[in-house]
């Protein structure tokens, strides 16, 4: 078995399901044999539930305008949409939410370009066009940007500058912490939050619904699995997977939030503005959490934010 692997396989289930029923018939521990291996299928299929990838795809982002730049991190491949200027500018990195994809980011990609900036955008793992994962964490996600960034041309870039939506901006925000290293934090200019997720304890508090009372075991079964994952983290506590020691940007931030967020509320950004941070906010009344390729009073804001902080 794979040592980076929270989780077993289906062969591995299995096989433990058919020895288990074997030694109940030839042993007189049926019931405690049989009942400890439910009890290990039930904390498998729990443990697949938190690191389990998206259930759908969104289109794949295609524009003649944008090249596809294909890094490799480990056995995977990595995928994003280029656009450079003709001349030396700043970069904005585009990281969308969950379930969605570099194509839900069209219209703001065409946006930063026409303001004289480079663009790239990122699909994330089981998203767009890159290939799915057998387990998805965000930790795997932020290597595959790292790894893409080091793709890019660097002698044409001023800035580089992050645009995350809702789970990209959870992306953004973790690529702050000191473990992760690049040329990019050196250039680092600003960063753009639409309606971010800034912590995953909400998340696993709605994903164990009628198991709530489980959700003490659920963080810990979490907190081993990511470090089986991810065994490159030290130390790894609950309170490291959510803001602030998920990660603590000290840039300036452009904070857009949908001021009726139907699906991460206000609690994200309630824990973002608690901090003392270099923050221009916005709750904008006219922005849902999704499907605003287009929204006139966010666009104004991030326009303006170009005009102040990039040219």
């Amino acid at each position: 078995m794979d040592r980076r692997r929270a989780t077993w396989d289906g062969y591995a289930i299995l096989l433990l399901l058919t020895t288990s029923i074997i030694l109940s018939i030839l042993t007189p521990y049926a019931i405690l044999i049989l009942v400890l291996a439910i009890l290990i299928v039930i904390h498998q299929l729990l443990l697949r539930i938190i690191f389990r990838g998206p259930e759908k795809r969104s289109l794949p982002f295609s524009d003649k305008n944008w090249d596809i730049i294909k890094a490799v991190n480990g056995n995977v491949d990595v995928y994003g949409f280029v656009n450079y200027q003709d001349e030396k500018s700043d970069m904005v990195v585009l990281l969308h939410g969950w379930q969605s994809s570099s194509e839900k980011f069209t219209e703001r990609m065409h946006l930063f370009r026409n303001k004289g900036l480079h663009t790239l955008s990122i699909d994330m793992r089981g998203h767009g066009m890159a290939p799915s994962t057998h387990e998805w964490t965000a930790g795997k996600v932020i290597e595959d940007v790292k790894v893409i960034l080091d793709k890019i041309e660097r002698d044409k870039i001023r800035k580089i500058h992050f645009y995350g939506h809702s789970l990209g901006g959870f992306i953004c925000i973790g690529m702050h912490h000191d473990r992760h290293k690049g040329w990019w934090k050196e250039d680092y200019g600003t960063l753009m939050l639409e309606s971010p997720m800034v912590a995953y304890s909400p998340i696993l508090e709605q994903m164990s619904g009628r198991i709530s009372f489980m959700l003490p075991l659920l963080k810990k079964w979490a907190v081993k699995g990511f470090k089986k994952i991810h065994p490159e983290v030290d130390h790894l506590e609950w309170k490291d997977i959510d803001f602030p020691e998920w990660g603590c940007p000290q840039v300036p931030i452009l904070l857009m939030q949908a001021m009726k967020d139907n699906r991460l509320g206000r609690y994200h950004y309630d824990l973002l503005m608690s901090k003392e941070l270099d923050i221009q906010a916005h709750l904008i009344e006219s922005l849902t959490h999704a499907k605003n390729r287009v929204n006139q009073e966010r666009d104004g804001i991030i326009e303006s934010w170009i005009d102040e902080m990039m040219n």
